[in-house]
């Protein structure tokens, strides 16, 4: 070989131990950017580690992983204090906490969580290391592997038993509720009839006791046997009161359009008005969705009472509404005695009157408050004692 083929042969040896010291420190650069990223990426794992771990301790709900055959792998520090049972020191199966009675909708609800990869709202009962009988709410779903093969099932539980509890007291109580206010409809009709047959035989007896003793009546026999009517008439009133408050959730409540116009017009016509108080309209009054009889009543208690209480001598009763956003405002002003502010939460009161009225049986204004609660609005009054009186109650459009 001549000493010019050697000659190349030396350079492209040199050539290629440059290109390899070359590509070696490139490789030993790479293989530390690749460490130092590998450190980095095990760190920030580390970190995401730890704070789901942390989170999962956290979570105030119990919550636990499974395997398919319910027994538990993981479960955080609510559920240890739920269930009592820590995996750490003992086995746990969810399945052996079941009440007998849940076994078979246990059953077919995981069935239907294999099938879909979630299940919500799953109640049941358990017992828990203490054999408290808990109610419990679940929702669960499937955890899957890389192939999409089901590898365990996680859950978060609510505990419900306070909330059901409550609730059936609830049901409880608005039963016996209902009952008994059926009882006491029922004997308010059967004490109102009951009473109501000897209270006419009672004036029948003083009618005729009256004309057996017209021979010799004094005046003060006279006032006596008038002030015995007087009081039977007015047990009479308190009779009817009963039965018209008794009735007004009975009464049948079919809405059809009415027009308070027509209604208050009915009720002037009606009602007794003396010549010195006069009635002022102050506007059309709207046309609302309601059953006619029971409005009939709310506004003729309420305007009775205003002409009742008007001055002597010259008396304004005046009848206003206002529209607001859902419902209408309607106001009832007299310019009578008005009524003392220790007064007008009393005078809502069954049987509560502020005056010895022989008419007055202090129902009127209590069947107003029932009526409106059966529509959903209230009733309020504006007065002072000399002042007059302004009744202000709302009824939806």
């Amino acid at each position: 070989m001549s000493q010019e083929k050697i000659d190349i042969l030396k350079k492209a040896i040199q050539r290629e131990r440059l290109a390899r010291k070359a590509a070696e420190k490139i490789l030993e650069e790479k293989s530390l950017e690749l460490y130092q990223t590998n450190q980095n990426l095990s760190k920030v794992l580390n970190q995401k580690e730890i704070q789901l771990e942390s989170l999962f301790k956290t979570i105030v709900d119990p919550y636990i992983l499974m395997d398919l055959y319910g027994n538990v792998i993981k479960m955080n520090n609510a559920s240890i204090d739920f269930f009592g049972y820590n995996i750490e020191n003992e086995s746990f199966n969810v399945l052996s906490t079941l009440h007998k009675e849940d076994y078979t909708y246990a059953m077919h609800s995981f069935r239907q969580l294999m099938q879909e990869g979630n299940f919500k709202n799953f109640k049941a009962r358990i017992y828990n290391k203490k054999t408290e009988l808990k109610w419990i709410e679940i929702n669960s779903s499937i955890v899957y592997d890389h192939a999409n093969k089901p590898m365990f099932a996680q859950g978060i539980i609510r505990d419900i038993t306070e909330n059901l509890q409550v609730q059936k007291e609830r049901e409880e109580l608005l039963k016996d509720l209902t009952i008994r206010n059926k009882e006491l409809k029922d004997f308010a009709h059967v004490v109102s009839h009951d009473l109501k047959s000897p209270l006419r035989s009672m004036n029948t007896l003083v009618t005729w006791l009256k004309e057996d003793c017209a021979s010799f009546t004094t005046e003060d026999i006279k006032q006596n046997f008038d002030h015995l009517f007087r009081k039977i008439d007015k047990m009479d009133h308190l009779i009817n009161g009963i039965l018209k408050y008794a009735s007004i959730d009975k009464a049948s409540s079919k809405k059809q359009k009415t027009d308070l116009n027509t209604i208050v017009q009915e009720i002037l016509d009606t009602i007794h008005i003396p010549d010195h108080i006069s009635i002022e309209v102050c506007k059309n009054l709207p046309i609302i969705k309601g059953d006619k009889f029971r409005l009939h009543q709310l506004f003729q208690n309420i305007i009775s009472n205003a002409v009742k209480y008007c001055k002597p001598n010259k008396g304004l009763v005046q009848i206003n509404c206002t529209e607001l956003d859902k419902k209408w405002e309607f106001s009832i002003q007299d310019d009578g005695i008005g009524i003392e502010k220790k007064y007008h939460k009393k005078i809502f009161d069954i049987f509560q009157t502020l005056d010895n009225s022989q008419n007055s049986t202090g129902v009127g204004l209590s069947i107003v408050k029932k009526i409106l609660a059966v529509y959903g609005g209230k009733v309020w009054l504006e007065s002072e004692f000399g002042k007059g009186t302004t009744f202000h109650f709302t009824l939806p459009k």
